[in-house]
């Protein structure tokens, strides 16, 4: 079996950012609740950080037009309109963020520590992937998304 260098760069960033995750107090509970009760801005330093990051990323793929690794497709990023799912869907993330203080990234990270919360949020987000891919397989004209 041959390891693509793709598949042992993924595995690597994704292990920098789950100790990157946990260096900073966003698997802590404590530290999440502090964040959302204005408390504590150290999470908020970090979110808008890698925000500006992100957004300094994708200026530089658009600039230099850009192609993936792994297809040698051109990186195309289109625009979302805003629709009332749209609004639901970041309603639904946000409030299962705050009741679990846990995203994707974070969940991953508190399991990589021991700690069980992240199975149930791990579990919500299988679901939810499997769900979001069932309904646009039936309603393909409803949206752009790829599935």
């Amino acid at each position: 079996m041959q390891v693509k260098v793709t598949s042992v760069a993924a595995i690597g960033l994704g292990t920098a950012f789950g100790f990157l995750l946990v260096s900073v107090g966003a698997t802590s509970f404590d530290v999440m609740a502090e964040m959302f009760l204005f408390k504590n801005f150290q999470l908020p330093i970090v979110l808008a950080m890698a925000m500006m990051t992100g957004v300094v990323g994708v200026w530089m793929i658009q600039r230099m037009k850009a192609s993936s690794i792994i297809s040698q497709e051109a990186i195309e990023y289109k625009k979302i309109k805003y629709s009332p799912r749209l609004i639901m869907g970041a309603l639904f993330f946000g409030i299962g963020w705050a009741l679990t203080a846990s995203c994707p990234g974070t969940a991953v990270a508190m399991l990589g520590e021991g700690k069980l919360i992240g199975l149930p949020v791990v579990a919500g987000i299988i679901a939810g992937t499997w769900a979001f891919g069932l309904y646009h397989r039936s309603h393909p004209e409803e949206s752009d998304c790829q599935v």
